[in-house]
């Protein structure tokens, strides 16, 4: 219900048509009308000059006017121009049309907000609007009187809405320092802020991150001033919109520590790959070096092993024969250094096969004894090994190998008392435990052991004339049989490493490899390829003594010139893989297979560790035997190739 100001003078006629339009209230002849009060004017100017009462109305250009006049009243173009009031007839006054133009004109002159607002349907629905907003939103006029709050804002200074409306900051209790400022400190206040925006006309925003108004704690607000403005432009109040950021500017707090940390974990991590780049570097550089260092040592070696074979069937006497055993236990002591060397860069390239079989332990088991019980005797150690009847599921040789490494170590680290090989089923594994009564191993160092060229005791080497490899072939070994190895010492007692290997399902045990005796190889024409020819004459020498037809040459042009001038074509060939002019052995029996147009049986011996090499040699499908060889090690080869190719009848 509109609220309509009627001055005293008007008949009764005009407050009686009004009544359904609104409230009518009478007021003094006066002019000076309280905008706040009412919500329109309605005057009687069926008598008076309009050009007139218009000039004398202007102070009125912020409250509704409707003049009433008569049907034939007179009115100049510029009262018709004039946009401050409207005019009206009598019969008007009583017609919907007059009240929904009157709605009109109340919603597009009135001051949108006052004190005093009345509370409209349009109002009402802001109010609810804005409630459901987590902001603060304020607005006041321009003496910062409050004309309109959110309910998160009353809530938060404790005070009812109505409480707030129609006072300032200062009068619902906000510490003055925040509403005026301080300038001992330099602060502004929320009023100096509300009137510079007021005064520019223009909206501002700010962020404030240590605002402490109506909280205990620190908290972040961003606050945004609009000036408001009315239908002729003008600024009667101020809209601030002020939002908590706390939880966002932690949030960006929060991600840039993440960041931040992340940057750092990149920088680690590339630091890292280049740590790692450089590692590579270095291991690939060691391996190429160690490959080019036993190629070159393992010739004369492998020349003096053939000739120690040679000689040990020459000498009879036992005074002679015990310098050559001391030579031989000299020579055997290298090969042993050049075989480690030899299993881990095999180990490293790829190219160990692994042969899984079910087969009794016992046998293996029983070698091992046998083997390594007088080494024990030698160093006055008790080296006793329980023999089991379990069947197990593993590659025998790689098996072995790891059991033979595990028992050495012992036996070179035990100065004193007993080592002892156990056996025990738990799980459906087979657990070999070897014990010795060594010093013991601190458990700092219980990796590190199992790495490349470590030595717990670096005075070893020279008693043991070890590198440091057997524990990291046992590791390489396990990893590829997937077998477990675990490790058990007490310093000052002993150390007991444990490996474990699934049973096998009995019945189904395959019968043991038996080593294959010397045949008789009497006869048999044999090409060997090497351009050492102190190499081809130690060889020489030896087959010569199992009465074979021995051809050698120092490559294979020389070789197809030699068979051919005989006229005789080779029953198997030994040849080393890295000949004169960058040839190989590999293209050497690739050219004499084809001269003579069959796939001769071939031997291929290198003294190289490379990877390359080694997995080159492997794709040819040849034997492959390893510098400095043993002349029974080289025999046994040259009886199982020809008995494969079925070369030799029983």
């Amino acid at each position: 219900m509109y609220r309509i100001a009627v001055p005293e003078y008007c008949d009764e006629t005009i407050v009686t048509a009004l009544h359904s339009a609104g409230s009518v209230h009478r007021i003094s002849q006066s002019l000076d009308v309280d905008s706040d009060a009412y919500d329109a004017l309605i005057l009687d100017w069926r008598q008076q000059d309009v050009d007139q009462a218009v000039t004398r109305l202007k102070k009125l250009d912020h409250l509704p006017l409707i003049a009433v006049i008569g049907p034939d009243q007179y009115l100049s173009d510029q009262v018709c121009r004039c946009e401050t009031v409207e005019f009206a007839i009598l019969q008007d006054l009583e017609s919907t049309a007059f009240r929904c133009r009157l709605q009109r004109m109340i919603q597009r002159n009135a001051t949108p907000l006052s004190v005093n607002m009345p509370q409209m349907p349009m109002t009402r629905l802001l109010y609810q609007v804005v409630d459901c907003l987590r902001d603060w939103v304020i607005i006041k006029d321009l003496d910062h009187r409050f004309l309109m709050v959110s309910d998160d804002f009353a809530r938060t200074v404790c005070l009812p809405r109505s409480d707030i409306i129609g006072r300032n900051d200062l009068e619902i209790g906000t510490e003055p320092q925040a509403v005026l400022g301080n300038p001992d400190t330099g602060q502004t206040g929320f009023w100096a802020q509300d009137d510079a925006v007021i005064a520019s006309g223009e909206a501002s925003s700010e962020e404030n991150r240590d605002w402490r108004a109506f909280a205990v704690e620190r908290r972040y607000k961003r606050t945004v001033r609009v000036p408001l403005r009315n239908a002729q432009g003008a600024i009667y109040a101020l809209l601030v919109v002020v939002s908590d950021i706390t939880d966002r500017v932690v949030a960006e707090r929060n991600l840039k520590s993440r960041n931040l940390m992340l940057r750092r974990v990149t920088e680690a991590k590339l630091n890292a790959e280049q740590h790692r780049q450089v590692a590579e570097t270095a291991i690939a550089a060691k391996n190429k070096f160690l490959a080019s260092a036993s190629h070159d040592l393992r010739q004369p070696l492998h020349a003096l092993g053939l000739f120690l074979a040679v000689l040990e069937r020459r000498v009879h006497d036992d005074d002679n024969l015990e310098i050559v055993q001391k030579i031989r236990h000299s020579s055997d002591t290298l090969n042993s250094l050049f075989n480690s060397l030899l299993d881990m860069s095999r180990l490293d390239a790829g190219i160990v096969e692994v042969s899984l079989q079910t087969f009794c332990i016992r046998e293996l088991l029983i070698s091992i004894r046998d083997e390594f019980v007088q080494l024990g005797e030698a160093r006055e150690l008790t080296v006793s090994v329980e023999v089991s009847d379990v069947t197990v599921h593993t590659d025998p040789v790689l098996f072995g190998r790891i059991l033979r490494n595990l028992l050495q170590n012992a036996i070179t680290h035990t100065q004193e008392g007993e080592v002892r090989v156990c056996c025990r089923e738990e799980a459906g594994q087979l657990i070999i435990d070897v014990i010795d009564t060594g010093p013991g191993i601190p458990e700092n160092q219980h990796e590190a052991i199992f790495s490349e060229y470590y030595q717990l005791d670096a005075s070893l080497r020279q008693s043991t004339g070890g590198m440091g490899l057997g524990l990291a072939i046992v590791r390489k070994m396990a990893q590829l049989l997937q077998t477990g190895i675990r490790l058990q010492s007490v310093l000052g007692k002993g150390s007991t490493f444990s490996v474990n290997v699934p049973l096998g399902e009995n019945g189904v045990a395959q019968p043991a490899n038996k080593p294959l005796r010397e045949r008789n190889l009497s006869g048999t024409r044999i090409l060997f390829i090497d351009d050492e020819p102190h190499i081809r004459d130690a060889l020489t020498l030896i087959l010569d003594g199992y009465q074979c037809q021995v051809i050698s040459a120092e490559s294979p042009v020389k070789a197809i010139e030699s068979l051919t001038a005989r006229a005789m074509e080779p029953d198997i060939m030994i040849i080393d893989y890295r000949l004169k002019n960058e040839q190989t052995g590999v293209v050497a029996i690739e050219m004499l297979r084809n001269h003579f147009d069959r796939p001769i049986p071939a031997i291929i011996v290198t003294g190289d560790t490379s990877k390359v090499i080694l997995q080159a040699v492997r794709k040819t499908g040849c034997r492959l035997l390893h510098k400095p060889l043993d002349a029974r090690e080289l025999v046994q080869a040259i009886t199982e190739v020809m008995k494969a190719e079925e070369l030799i009848l029983n």
